[in-house]
């Protein structure tokens, strides 16, 4: 895998707007997106430096996020690494013994996604994400 970055990080909320709100009174991060993501999470974007720390709030109440709120609270959830080919790393993850919880599906931004359990992995849920390739018609 020749390009791998961190994307963001991912902390599953109760409330988006709360949440961000104490981080930018707090320590001056600043809310800048909120998507409304298949109508199962509420996402707010807060850049800092290249990469974002990613609110996730559950508007039902199924779904990976929804379920780690309930049996863990708030928190952090995910931390999310951007890949050049996504199905490349995730055979080398399987290959490894490392189990898919979701996915290839597509994520917020219009991102392929790949969610990996935690288990195998230090106990922390990876995100693998490939961003949408640029088109030559602008």
């Amino acid at each position: 895998m020749s390009k791998l970055r961190i994307d963001h990080i991912g902390i599953v909320v109760k409330n988006l707007h709360k949440t961000a709100a104490a981080f930018e009174n707090a320590i001056g991060l600043p809310l800048e997106e909120v998507e409304n993501y298949k109508e199962i999470l509420n996402i707010g974007f807060v850049p800092v430096g290249s990469i974002d720390i990613e609110f996730l709030e559950p508007t039902t109440s199924e779904g990976l996020n929804a379920d780690f709120l309930k049996d863990n609270g708030e928190g952090v959830h995910h931390i999310a690494f951007e890949v050049e080919d996504l199905d490349a790393a995730v055979a080398n993850a399987v290959r490894n013994g490392v189990r898919v919880l979701l996915g290839p599906t597509e994520g917020a931004r219009g991102k392929r996604i790949v969610f990996l359990d935690g288990i195998s992995l230090g106990g922390t849920i990876v995100e693998l994400l490939e961003s949408p390739q640029p088109t030559d018609q602008q």
